[in-house]
């Protein structure tokens, strides 16, 4: 097998994903009974065969993503994913407030009501960067990682037209 980009899904990964996987061993030339066998009798191939599937797993999951957000307490970040760079606005919050940021259900408009009327203050941050020399879907994939989830972009519009 070529070389792997992304790790071996989990367990539980690969239960949401059960159907497709079925597909993929069909494609392949395996059935139900053969897919007992090859566990029981040839682990490495089983592990092989999981590890290739989870490579077109992630390769299309991430040849999708536009936007992420990865959020802290007091620290929001999100991404937008172009072909060439990623693009990060942060919202920094310095000072004590009760504003948790990891609460994706609190509204933009509380979320800074509450700050001021806290006497916290919020602090918007951007960055760009051209993607690791890795790139681009490793890139993508090391955020997922750190805590990333794919989001729909509203985040970055409203943090990229405060900045």
């Amino acid at each position: 097998m070529k070389e792997t980009k992304f790790r071996r899904l989990r367990r539980d990964e690969l239960e949401e994903v059960k159907g497709q996987f079925v597909k993929f061993l069909s494609v392949n030339g395996i059935d139900a009974d053969s897919w007992v066998k090859i566990k029981a009798n040839d682990p490495q191939r089983a592990d092989a065969l999981i590890l290739q599937f989870s490579q077109i797993v992630f390769s299309g999951v991430i040849e999708r993503v536009e936007y992420l957000v990865q959020r802290k307490p007091h620290d929001l970040r999100t991404y937008r994913t172009g072909p060439d760079k990623i693009e990060m606005r942060g919202l920094l919050i310095s000072g004590e407030t009760s504003v948790d940021l990891t609460n994706p259900d609190t509204p933009p408009e509380e979320i800074f009501r509450q700050l001021q009327a806290d006497g916290a203050r919020p602090k918007i941050y951007s960055a760009e960067r051209a993607y690791l020399p890795i790139g681009r879907d490793q890139d993508i994939f090391l955020r997922m990682e750190e805590g990333a989830l794919i989001d729909d972009g509203q985040l970055f519009q409203l943090l990229d037209g405060l900045s």
